[in-house]
């Protein structure tokens, strides 16, 4: 599955940018705002490998996180 996105400035005054996820990663992943996106760069033969893994966030009785 190959999905394009656009960058654009996160704020005026910082150098980060941000994207959207796809309603296609949303929907397969299950994915809510209160969900987090873990990042893991790789480059290899001068290729940017990127693997992002969906960190699901819901308390449970001892109130901690899950993943």
């Amino acid at each position: 599955m190959s999905e394009i996105t656009k960058l654009t400035p996160a704020t005026s005054k910082k150098e980060s940018l941000r994207t959207t996820v796809p309603r296609s990663i949303v929907k397969r992943f299950g994915l809510t705002s209160e969900d987090s996106l873990d990042w893991n760069l790789e480059v290899s033969e001068g290729e940017l490998i990127i693997v992002v893994r969906p960190v699901k966030h819901s308390n449970n009785a001892r109130g901690e996180t899950l993943k």
